[in-house]
């Protein structure tokens, strides 16, 4: 009894032992299989098309370069989907080293093969069997790496094929707008014939350029009016509203090109940033300037100094932030906060748009302002929501900025976003307020331009090219206006009895307000002459009509009768005393006219002998100034008075030197009385001096 019971549990004991036995030596050969099926992706050859290697890679924070070996132990790494970035996943915020490694089994007929890695953030190696194929970008210690990332294709060798792929990559630290889910893979790569993959590797890339052609259209146009504008401005340098107008367009040219995703293939990401922050700061301070000249504030000493105070200011912050981009090994706490500060002022400062716009329009309330006011106040609120919600975004979590990225307009394909939209409209705005600015102001131009011409025309006639023989004299004369209408005047006026009236003088100021002033003095001096030929009270008359009636202003002038035999009276206001052969006449000095109703003028008296000659000039002649800061001078005038010089000669050389004011120079020479009378001649000139 107990044999049989002790045969039956030793019968039970064998069959259950074997039957334990064989499952554990069943999971033990099982469980290597299943350890390594994470790693393992098989596939037969994919032809001419193409397979994702598809689930999870084993991953593994940090660097060494041993993990490129098909023989390093990955089993104890972490498994992540390349599908999805690391910071996706389970390692937010993280920069810095990272490795991916996935075994790869293509079974089949012979072939070439590679593998296309998608975008991958920032820059890695790739190693397959422990070899390196290819990188993307440099990693450290000299960094490079894309500010948009694209596909990329290594081959592989031969099918089949079967062995360990590696990507050694490194995440370039986050920036202020990044958000916590970047790093590493963001799709799965695919694995197949190299030319089919050379295709798909650039098909996303022109079908994102297909889509952001209109955007690309736009922004060459702009590119070209603002080329256009640059070209108005070089042929009118006065017209700054044009200078800055052609800055403006051709900055938000650049920054429309800067904004699609085009630019940035091939483009360095330091560069990027570069470009893309000095672009921005041209485009911001030069609509500025554009406002501040359509609102007129242009003219205003605070409005330009607050201008001038800002935009260095702005334009430091982003020349400090970008300098950090060249410090990205030392990234630490006093980076971060620099980079913090300095982001803040540039986007607070353009703010400043605002505060223009509002003060525009409260000073200036002219309806055919208020579209540009309107859409550049739209269009920087737009600005500084969709960047002020972007920053810090990984500690935020704020959803606003992707919320405001996707409105716009969707047609037939293509996105217009709303940045893009407002941009457009404004672009618009602006060509059409400075056109119709420009129009007007030149209508205002020309009718000014009509006005000094009718001036012009008044003042040739009340300074005639001829006047009459003085019979025993020789008369020559001068006058070049520093702009149109001069300031300068003189007359020679026969007198019935023999001999002339001379008179010479300036008014103070140029252009049209001199000119009426001249006109009047003219006027004044003709009616004068027919009651009276005393220089002295011809002076007191010309200066109790011009009280009152020169805004502030005054007029020097000098009055000379001239008798047949020589004999002569002269006297001034103010003005330099004529040089007789050289030296000045002892004139006693007065007061100008127009300044006071009481001011009294003395005369002298003296004889001119034969071939004498008395030289009447004005001060553009001695205040005539070169490059270097020199006056032209009196020694000069007298010099050349001394030596015989011509009244043309004189203005000529004054002119040359460097004219700055009106030029009058007249020349009176008593002939001898074996001389024939000759007539006497005036050369007018408008000519205005460029030296």
């Amino acid at each position: 009894m107990v044999y049989k019971t002790d045969n039956r549990w030793r019968q039970f004991w064998t069959v259950s032992f074997r039957g334990v036995s064989r499952t554990v030596l069943l999971f033990c050969l099982l469980l290597p299989a299943v350890c390594i099926h994470a790693q393992i992706f098989q596939t037969s050859n994919p032809g001419t098309g193409s397979v994702a290697v598809a689930g999870n890679w084993q991953f593994h924070t940090g660097d060494d370069l041993s993990w490129a070996s098909p023989a390093s132990d990955d089993s104890g790494w972490e498994q992540l989907s390349g599908d999805e970035t690391w910071g996706a996943q389970t390692h937010p915020g993280y920069t810095g080293f990272a490795w991916y490694r996935k075994r790869i089994e293509v079974t089949g007929l012979a072939g070439k093969l590679a593998i296309l890695v998608p975008p991958v953030d920032d820059a890695y190696e790739i190693y397959w069997n422990g070899k390196k194929i290819g990188s993307y970008g440099s990693l450290p210690p000299h960094a490079v790496w894309w500010s948009n990332g694209h596909s990329a294709v290594y081959s592989l060798g031969a099918i089949p094929s079967n062995g360990v792929l590696a990507l050694r990559v490194w995440k370039a630290p986050l920036a202020s707008v990044d958000p916590s889910t970047l790093g590493g893979l963001n799709a799965s790569p695919l694995l197949g014939n190299p030319s089919v993959l050379a295709v798909l590797a650039v098909a996303p890339r022109y079908l994102q350029e297909h889509r952001q052609l209109p955007q690309i259209l736009i922004a060459a146009v702009v590119l070209v009016a603002g080329l256009l504008t640059l070209l108005l401005f070089l042929r009118d340098r006065k017209q700054w509203l044009y200078l800055w107008l052609a800055i403006y367009l051709l900055a938000d040219g650049l920054n429309g090109l800067n904004n699609l995703d085009a630019m940035y293939y091939g483009m360095h990401f330091t560069a990027s940033q570069l470009f893309a922050q000095f672009v921005d700061a041209c485009q911001d301070i030069s609509l500025w300037l554009l406002l501040l000249t359509l609102f007129g504030f242009s003219r205003d000493r605070r409005w330009r100094r607050w201008t001038a105070v800002l935009a260095a200011l702005y334009l430091a912050a982003v020349v400090i932030d970008t300098t950090i981009l060249f410090m990205w090994r030392n990234v630490g706490l006093g980076m971060q906060w620099t980079d913090a500060i300095t982001t803040a002022i540039y986007q607070m400062i353009p703010l400043y748009i605002f505060f223009i716009v509002g003060f525009g329009l409260a000073r200036r309330k002219q309806m055919e302002l208020w579209p540009v006011a309107v859409t550049a106040f739209l269009y920087g609120l737009w600005n500084f929501v969709f960047e002020t919600v972007k920053q810090g975004v990984r500690f935020t979590h704020w959803t606003l900025y992707s919320t405001l990225a996707a409105w716009g307009l969707h047609l037939r394909g293509y996105t217009f976003s709303a940045l893009f939209l407002l941009d457009t409209l404004l672009f618009l705005v602006l060509l059409f307020t400075v056109a119709r600015q420009q129009y007007l102001e030149r209508r205002r131009q020309a009718q000014v331009e009509m006005e000094i011409k009718s001036a012009q025309e008044v003042q040739q006639v009340l300074v005639p090219e001829d006047v009459p023989a003085i019979p025993g004299f020789s008369i020559a004369s001068i006058y070049k206006p520093a702009t149109e209408l001069g300031g300068d005047f003189y007359q020679v006026i026969p007198l019935e009895a023999g001999g002339a009236l001379v008179v010479v003088g300036d008014v103070s100021g140029k252009g049209l307000k001199a000119a009426m002033v001249v006109s009047l003095i003219v006027g004044t001096l003709r009616t004068l002459a027919d009651y009276t030929q005393e220089p002295a009270e011809i002076l007191r008359g010309l200066n109790r009509r011009l009280i009152g009636r020169t805004q502030g202003g005054f007029a020097t002038c000098v009055a000379m009768r001239i008798e047949p035999d020589g004999s002569a009276a002269i006297a001034t206001a103010g003005h330099f005393s004529p040089l007789r052969d050289g030296k000045e006449l002892p004139l006693e000095g007065a007061l100008p006219l127009g300044i006071t109703p009481d001011a009294t003028y003395d005369q002298i008296v003296f004889r001119m002998e034969e071939s004498e000659t008395l030289t009447f000039y004005t001060d553009g002649i001695v205040e005539a100034r070169n490059g270097q800061g020199e006056l032209f001078g009196f020694d000069r005038v007298r010099d050349m008075s001394r030596a015989g010089s011509s009244a043309v000669q004189v203005a000529e050389e004054a002119s040359a030197f460097g004219q700055d004011d009106d030029i009058t120079v007249l020349t009176l020479t008593r002939l001898a009385a074996s001389e024939p009378a000759r007539a006497a001649t005036v050369k007018l000139t408008t000519q205005i001096a460029t030296g």
